[in-house]
């Protein structure tokens, strides 16, 4: 099932850590496993069909390590949540854009990538701090 292998993918990444170090490598898989399985990770993009219980489950395990990986930023749950679609939508783009061409220029990728995800997590921290 290819949620399951995309959830494979970025439990591997992660390696029982949490915080910015698990969720630049977590994001790194995620582009990685969509260019390396493109037809898996498009099979696996829309949301879960509660009725499948297997994969509801698989998706679960998903979400429960990207929360955990959020736990040292202090977030609500709610907040938790929205940072969650957000890396989502963040990583999702940029293997988007990457698989049509749009990172042609003479620039690493892979620098960029871990750019967008370190300000992301600085927003992040700077928010559990004014909360």
């Amino acid at each position: 099932m290819s949620v399951e292998q995309l959830g494979q993918a970025l439990t591997v990444a992660a390696a029982g850590r949490v915080g910015s170090e698990a969720i630049q490598d977590i994001a790194t898989a995620y582009i990685d496993f969509v260019r390396q399985h493109p037809g898996l990770y498009e099979a696996s993009f829309h949301a879960p069909d509660r009725d499948e219980p297997q994969l509801a489950a698989a998706s679960t395990v998903a979400l429960q390590l990207l929360l955990d990986s959020l736990q040292p930023y202090g977030l609500s749950e709610a907040d938790a949540l929205h940072a969650v679609r957000g890396l989502r939508s963040l990583c999702h783009g940029f293997a988007s854009i990457g698989a049509q061409g749009g990172f042609a220029m003479n620039f690493e990728p892979s620098a960029s990538l871990h750019f967008t995800i370190s300000s992301f997590l600085d927003g992040l921290k700077q928010r559990s701090k004014d909360s």
